[in-house]
Parts: C-alpha cells; sequence; structure tokens
C-alpha cells in the first residue's frame, strides 16, 4: 500500500452521517471480486427508482454513497452493480479510470481504495482538514479543498504519490482585492469553498480568451455567493460570476462536444429563500456575457444546503437534490427522465459511462427496464414541506431531559404538501416546572390551522385544551391528503386560558416540530447488527466534518 504520512488505521466500515432507515433488498448485478451481488443488495434496490425512460434518459452507471456512506455504483434501475463496504468515507467520492475509488476520509485525510476494497494510498497532515471536493490530475497528483486550523479562507493543495504538497493556493490571499471592494471581512468560514474543476478544452480558448485556459481552475465559493475561475500560473481570479446567487454549489463547465459546451452549470441553493417559496435552481451561464442560457426550476424542487448537478452527453442534466432526498435527470424541457429516492439524503451522486474503467467494461450492462410512475405521481422535495428550518427552534430542560420545541408558540409556515401528506403534531405543558413556578391552574389551548392557498378563511385541523390534572403531553397524526400538492399556510397557535394571558405561564407550553410526510413512506429502524457501531474518534470526525460543511453549529 502506498501512505503519505498515515493517517492511522483505515477501519472497515463507513461513517454515518445520515438516518438508518429500513432498506428493502432488490436484485444486484454480478461482478468481478470476492464478494457476491448477494452481499450488496442491501445497499440499494430498484424500488428506490421511480422514473426511467430509456429512450430519454442517458444510460450510464451511477456512483453514490448508500446509508452509512457505502460507496455504491448502481444502474439506471436501481440495481448494485459494484460496492466498497470496507471504504471509510464521509463525502466526496470519484472513481478514477483504473477502477479505484478516491474520497475524503472521516477525518483528515485523503483515502483511494482499489476495485476490492482495499486501501492503497492515503494522505494526512495534521493542520489541514479535506473537505467537499477534491480531484485526480492527469499528471498523477490530487487537487484537494481544505480548510486550515486558524484561517477563515480555504485553501487548494496539489498533493504528489509521495504526500508532499508540490502546489498551493490560499484563497485569503488571491481574494483579498475581490473581497475588500465588496466590503466582506475574512471571519468565520468566510469562503466556504465546495468544488473544484480543471477546465477542459473549450471554445473561449480557442477563440483567443485567455481566462479560459485549459487547466485553469474553476470554483465555487458558496459562503460569498460567488464562482471563479482562477488562473493556475498567478493564483489570480480572472473570471467570476455572483449575479444574485446564494450559497450555491457545483460550478462546472461543459466539455467540448457536448450540448452546451463551454458553458457554465451550477446549483443554486436558495438558501436564503428558505423562510418563504423554497426553491433552488440550476443555472447555465454563458461565461463571455454571464447570461443565464437555461434554467431548471419547479416548486417541487428545493435544496438549501449540499446538491449538484452534472451535465450529460444527451444535453441532459443529472441533479442531486441532497436535503430534498431524491437524484433526478431532466432534459432541456425540464422533463424529469429518470428519478431514485433512496431513504436517506443522497449525497453527491456521478454519472460514468459503461466503459469508463476496466472492470466495468469487461461486463455487459443490466438490461435498462422502463418504470412509470402512476398517474398523477409528483414528488416534492423534504424541504418544500419541512415545517421549520434550523433556526427555529429552542431547547428546553424539562424534568431533567433536554427537549427540542418551536421557538415559537404561536408561528406559520408556507408549505407545498407532498402527495398524500400525514401531519404529526405533539404538544404539552411541562408540569413539574409549572408547578414549581406556582402555575398549578395553568390551562392552555392549542390549535393547528390550515389554510390553502386562494382561500380566504383558515380551517381549524383541531383544538386541544390541556391543564395540570391529567396527562399533559399529547399527539395526532392528521391525514392532509385531500390538501395533497397545494400550497397552504400551517399555523401553530397556543392560547392561554388560566392564568391571565398577562402573566408568564407561556412559558410552560411548547409545540413540537410538526412532521410532515408523504403516505407510505419508509418507518425508520435500527441499523443492521452487521454493521458495527462508530468508535468515539469517528463520532468526533464527523462533528468536525459536519461543522467544516457548516451543517451544525
Amino acid at each position: 500500500m502506498r501512505r503519505a504520512r498515515s493517517a492511522g488505521p483505515i477501519r472497515s466500515l463507513p461513517v454515518a452521517l445520515t438516518l438508518a432507515c429500513s432498506l428493502a433488498c432488490g436484485g444486484g448485478a454480478g461482478g468481478p471480486g470476492p464478494e457476491t451481488p448477494a452481499a450488496w443488495e442491501r445497499f440499494g434496490s430498484p424500488d428506490w427508482v421511480a422514473i426511467h425512460d430509456p429512450e430519454r434518459a442517458w444510460y450510464g452507471v451511477n456512483l453514490g454513497l448508500s446509508w452509512r456512506r457505502v460507496p455504491i455504483l448502481f444502474d439506471a434501475n436501481g440495481r448494485v452493480v459494484h460496492a466498497w463496504p470496507e471504504a471509510r468515507v464521509k463525502s466526496r467520492v470519484r472513481l478514477l479510470p483504473d477502477g479505484h475509488l478516491l474520497g475524503i476520509g472521516l477525518g483528515r485525510d485523503v483515502v483511494e481504495y482499489d476495485w476490492e476494497g482495499q486501501p492503497v494510498w492515503s494522505w494526512m497532515r495534521e493542520d489541514l482538514l479535506p473537505h467537499h471536493d477534491l480531484r485526480r490530475l492527469d499528471n498523477g497528483n490530487t487537487l484537494v479543498i481544505t480548510a486550515a486550523d486558524g484561517d477563515p479562507a480555504d485553501r487548494l493543495v496539489e498533493i504528489d504519490p509521495a504526500g508532499r504538497i508540490v502546489w498551493e493556493w490560499r484563497a485569503g490571499e488571491h481574494l483579498a482585492e475581490w473581497l475588500e471592494e465588496r466590503g466582506v471581512e475574512l471571519v468565520g468560514d468566510a469562503t466556504h469553498v465546495n468544488s473544484v474543476q480543471v477546465l477542459p478544452e473549450n471554445r473561449h480558448h480557442d477563440a483567443g480568451d485567455r481566462r479560459f485556459r485549459p487547466g485553469n481552475l474553476l470554483i465555487s465559493a458558496r459562503n460569498l455567493h460567488a464562482v471563479f475561475v482562477i488562473d493556475r500560473e498567478t493564483g489570480e481570479p480572472v473570471w467570476f460570476f455572483d449575479h444574485e446567487l446564494d450559497k450555491q454549489h457545483e460550478a462546472l463547465m461543459t466539455p467540448s462536444g457536448w450540448p452546451g459546451a463551454g458553458r457554465i452549470q451550477l446549483f443554486d441553493n436558495g438558501y436564503g429563500n428558505r423562510y418563504t417559496y423554497r426553491r433552488s435552481e440550476i443555472l447555465e451561464i454563458e461565461p463571455a456575457t454571464g447570461e443565464v442560457v437555461w434554467a431548471y426550476r419547479s416548486d417541487d424542487f428545493f435544496s438549501p444546503t449540499g446538491g449538484v448537478q452534472q451535465a450529460l452527453p444527451n444535453g441532459n442534466v443529472l441533479i442531486g437534490s441532497t436535503r430534498g432526498g431524491r437524484v433526478f435527470e431532466v432534459d432541456r424541457k425540464g422533463e424529469i427522465v429518470w428519478q431514485w429516492t433512496p431513504p436517506f439524503d443522497p449525497v453527491r451522486p456521478h454519472r460514468y459511462p459503461w466503459d469508463h474503467c476496466p472492470q466495468l467494461a469487461a461486463r455487459t450492462p443490466p438490461r435498462p427496464v422502463p418504470v412509470t410512475p402512476p398517474r398523477g405521481y409528483r414528488y416534492v422535495d423534504k424541504r418544500v414541506y419541512q415545517f421549520t428550518p434550523r433556526g427555529g427552534l429552542r431547547e428546553v430542560v424539562i424534568d431533567g431531559r433536554r427537549r427540542t420545541f418551536l421557538a415559537a408558540n404561536d408561528d406559520c409556515r408556507r408549505l407545498l404538501l407532498p402527495a398524500d401528506a400525514v401531519a404529526t403534531v405533539r404538544y404539552g405543558l411541562a408540569k413539574r416546572n409549572a408547578l414549581r413556578a406556582g402555575h398549578a391552574d395553568l390551562v392552555v389551548r392549542f390549535a393547528l390551522r390550515l389554510q390553502p392557498e386562494g382561500s380566504d378563511r383558515p380551517i381549524e385541523l383541531f383544538a386541544d385544551t390541556v391543564d395540570l390534572t391529567g396527562g399533559t403531553w399529547r399527539g395526532w397524526n392528521l391525514d392532509l391528503a385531500e390538501h395533497s400538492l397545494r400550497w397552504v399556510e400551517l399555523c401553530v397557535a397556543t392560547e392561554i386560558l388560566s392564568p391571565s394571558p398577562g402573566g408568564d405561564a407561556g412559558s410552560f407550553a411548547f409545540w413540537e416540530v410538526p412532521y410532515i410526510q408523504p403516505g407510505g413512506a419508509a418507518v425508520e429502524s435500527e441499523q443492521p447488527d452487521s454493521l458495527q457501531p462508530l468508535t468515539p474518534e469517528e463520532l468526533a470526525a464527523r462533528q468536525q466534518h459536519l461543522r467544516t460543511l457548516g451543517y451544525v453549529d
């Protein structure tokens, strides 16, 4: 095994960053190696493919992270083609032309595994944390986005096979003038670079525009709401686009010979509209003019964080709506021609041709099978009907246990309800806390109201009066199917009946976050015993990585 400054032993199982869900096991596709297809079936299922139009979708093999972050290759019908159950990765993975897997490891390491899952190379430096993206360059070196301890701006580092940093780019130095012009201070997670691409051959450079010289670097800096082209020789930004972007991801130039060649696509998250209309967009930009020449947007598409897109050779676009809970492919008309909806948040999927590496080229691709959804089928991304994003919550200690509630007892949210929507609501009184404060006569009325868009009056779904004489915590499951696939305003309301509303008794009444899900949603269950629990070190590495990504405070 080749190793550059060892990151320590690579353990046998990947980190879990998503909820463990019960998985239906579908038919797997076989492949060379010691493992049998049955060993991989638990990482995927044909049931997760909701739409597939073989006539319009681009048929390749998909690389993704399954539950517990196991890297998998799966075909258009969700059948697992190959898996790396022993790989220890937590975010971006890339399939190399020799069949090796390159990824970001659990802590501060970059890792590489062969086709059979054996570790063959790793790199780590204790003062640098790799995150978001990495690339294997044509010269055999590896380009990685890193966060340096004590530096609020990211760094790109190029590492040779021996583990030496042979090139480094510091955002804080080379973007200083750009930042100063816009009054941006280098504090906290100032740049949050989340993608890097080596520019391919392109028509702009062919026409004499040296800004787009192949080999220059295209990066997305999420917290600057901007994408840049960086001159590889000088390190200076030579092109940027920042018109009305909102915490975007995945800036990529489309290769020559493909529809839209030379244009730059990106995933504009729309993080700032998470309290209002909740919508993300895929934008395609003509770099010479800065004009948005194509876009995909839909009321049911929203991933306020995460998310990727990938231009495909037939002109379609593969979209990974991470927080929305699906991966889907659209044609240039914006019609969905393939969709994968696993029971976990999909992370940075990528599609490869079947001849991308010798191991895939040696097998016959499985026959694609059409999947036609039921009439009227419509998937709504989970974050479109989430009642409250992070920030609308508070933690309270009740009876010695810390619990999470809505920050406001009277709160409304505009939501697009999913199909056959069901709402679970829980609420109640902190009995011991109220009694200690002298509020033995506390009486509170809880109500949930829904107002469909276009209606001039709300519907009271239920109202319940709670006092301290009996059970003080209650819950309801409410069928909202008649309002499915409609925009509504959903409101929780709390009225203190006794003592008088002028008192402070309201601090003892609480709503849990209303939980909305589509009908027939998978029921969460325990993870199989065959996967070992994470060690304390792995849990700490997971938390550190999520903090760097901006997903936890």
